[in-house]
Formats: structure tokens, sequence, C-alpha cells
């Protein structure tokens, strides 16, 4: 089977869909798929390559306009790389455009990342391209229910969507995957007080303040962010003000041979994201399969399925500092709790959102729509 991949970015370039974009290419080419990504180059110039088996195409980029890339090859990809089938990311214009060109007979699988949140502006344009692409696809992914419960888009083509969460290479994470020693110094940098981590970038949507303010209420605990951003000095200027400055470690960015190391050496994964930015919540998979409890927001998107409360972990309204400090309390006090919720959650995780469960699903899906194609 020949499949055509539609996305922004490829890695080396860093984010979650690029990240899932990888996953899906290299897993379907393992499983003996001929793989052509598209994606838009971050210059001037195209930039044709081999990784792992995957075709990667980094088409020449003069820009950005509107978090999207001025990528003036990107639409006409369907006719220079024809496939059995077209697997595409949305949002993403370039390809909503080049799914368009596709030859009707050749299926269209969208995978529905999130809904266009922060370009709300630009929706009263942009929903003509995106109504004309809904019809064209042949099945629309959504990664959890809530996807679709909470779009206003989908509803109207609920006929046309499935659900396949994502998945992630856990290996990683199992024991005698990282470094038992390191994780023992990072416990040990703790001083025997409960360790809290959130990992992502430091920005408003992820909520990373409330967890600042909640641990003015839980003295036992430090809390560790990883990663960076720009309201990193807004943050630590937060954690003086309140108090709290001498038990929040700003760690910065980590690598991803490290990163394994700190999730085993947390008690408690917060993820305390306000908006439906947050879609799914990756990291929150990456919290479980490391047998760690999750206290997320009841947000309107996929991140509260993810971490199924009172059952992998705890769900809080977004924005409120106190609720969120209580889940958080009632975890640090009770041991039995988080141990019975993180196993749940390292079985769930391997069970729903492993890499190998992820690409079998959708390569049955793409074999039913080619039989389908067929007979019709």
């Amino acid at each position: 089977m020949k499949i055509l991949e539609l996305g922004k970015f490829y890695p080396p370039e860093r984010g979650g869909i690029e990240t899932l974009l990888k996953l899906w290419s290299d897993g379907f080419v393992a499983a003996g798929d001929e793989v052509d990504c598209v994606v838009a180059n971050t210059a001037a110039k195209t930039v044709r390559e081999t990784q792992n088996g995957v075709r990667v195409h980094r088409l020449a980029s003069y820009g950005m306009m509107f978090s999207t890339s001025l990528c003036p090859a990107y639409p006409f990809a369907p006719g220079r790389y024809p496939a059995d089938v077209v697997h595409a990311h949305f949002p993403n214009p370039l390809a909503d455009l080049a799914c368009l060109r596709v030859p009707r007979k050749t299926p269209v699988v969208l995978s529905w990342h999130s809904d266009i949140i922060r370009q709300r502006l630009v929706m009263g344009v942009y929903k003509i391209l995106q109504t004309a692409l809904l019809r064209r696809a042949d099945r629309i992914v959504v990664a959890t229910p809530n996807h679709l419960e909470f779009s206003p888009w989908l509803p109207a083509f609920r006929h046309k969507v499935e659900v396949i969460p994502f998945g992630l290479d856990l290996s990683r994470f199992e024991p005698g995957a990282f470094d038992a020693a390191r994780v023992a110094a990072l416990r040990a940098r703790a001083r025997g007080r409960a360790i809290l981590l959130n990992v992502g970038r430091l920005v408003g949507y992820k909520g990373q303040r409330h967890a600042i303010e909640a641990l003015r209420e839980l003295p036992g605990a430090v809390l560790w962010f990883v990663g960076t951003g720009p309201l990193e000095a807004e943050l630590r200027a937060l954690a003086a003000a309140v108090g709290v400055a001498d038990r929040v470690t700003f760690c910065g960015d980590i690598s991803d041979a490290e990163l394994p190391c700190y999730f085993h050496a947390c008690d408690i994964f917060v993820f305390p994201s306000v908006t439906p930015n947050e879609a799914f919540g990756l990291v929150q998979v990456e919290a479980m399969a490391c047998g760690k409890p999750v206290v997320a927001c009841t947000l309107r998107s996929g991140v509260p399925w993810v971490c199924a409360n009172e059952v992998t972990g705890l769900t809080v309204p977004p924005g409120e500092n106190h609720p969120l400090a209580l889940a958080l309390g009632r975890l640090l006090g009770d041991e039995s709790l988080r141990q019975r919720l993180g196993a749940e959650g390292r079985r769930r995780a391997n069970s729903e959102f492993a890499v190998p469960v992820m690409v079998q699903r959708y390569q049955t899906l793409f074999q039913r729509l080619l039989r389908e194609q067929r007979s019709a």
C-alpha cells in the first residue's frame, strides 16, 4: 500500500503533531507500506531525504502567515506523489488544499487533531475551505470521543467520524530502558519531599500558574517544570510572590533520553491546562506509561478522556487553584490510591496509546476503504 502523508513539519522540527507524524510514517513503513511524507521546509529551498525508509519531502517555504507556511508547491503534492491512500492532518490549510486535488477514486483520511481555536478571526473565510475538506474526506479520525462531542464542526459529518487514539513509543519508559541511578539522584534532590511534575511549554494555556498557586496548600511537595517558554520569568516572579520559590524548580529543556527519568522520579504528574488548545495531552500518556497518577482539568477536549477520573487520575475544573490543590493533596495523602491509579494508567497506556496499536488501527481503516473503493 502506498500512503501519502500530508503534514506541517517533520522532525527534527519539534511538536506533538510532528512526533505523531513520524510515528505514523515509521510505523507504516515497518509494516511493509511505502510512505511519502510532504511537509513545509523552514527555508526557501526544497529538500528531499529518506529517513527509516520514509521519503520525506520538505518543500520550499517563503515565510509564515496565520501560522501557515507560504509553500506554493504544497497543494500540488498529490499529483506528484500518487498514492493508494492520502492521510492528512488538520489543522493545516496547505494540506486542505492538497486534499481537494486528490483524485476522487483515492481515499482521503483526515486526522482531526483539534478545532481551530486561536485563528477565529479568519474562520469566516476559512470555514468555506474547511467545509469543502470535510465533504471530501472519506473518513475523519479523532483521537477521543470528546473531539467529536465538543467540536462545532464535526457533528454534521458524524457518519464519517471514527475514533482512533494517538499512540506513542512507550518502550523508552519501561523498566531497564532508563537510568535508574539518575532517577535515584533526582529523588534525592527533593530531600524527601513529594515531587509534582509538569512537562510542556511555559505558555498561558498550559495553566502552570495554577500549579504554583496550588503549591501554597501543599507544604510537603516540590514542583518541577520541564520545558521553556515566554512565561518563565512571569512564573518565577509568581512563585516568589506567593512564597514558594524555594520549592519550584525550572528544569529547562530536557533531552528525550533523560525525560523518562523525570517521569519515574515524580510522584504525581500535574497537567493544569486551561483551554481546549490542549486537545489531547500526549505527555499525560507518557506519565501514565511510567505508572504515575495524573491530575488534569475537565476541558472541552480530549484531555479528561485520556485522564479518566478516578481510574488513571483525577480531574478538576480548569483555572481553579483550590480544587487543584485538593486533588493533589488527596493523592499525596493516599499512597494506595496513587499506586492503584498509576497501575491502571500504565495498563491503559499500553492497551490504548501504544504506537503498534495506533498503526494497526489506521492500517485496518485504510484497507477497509480500499476494499470499499474497489467494490464501488
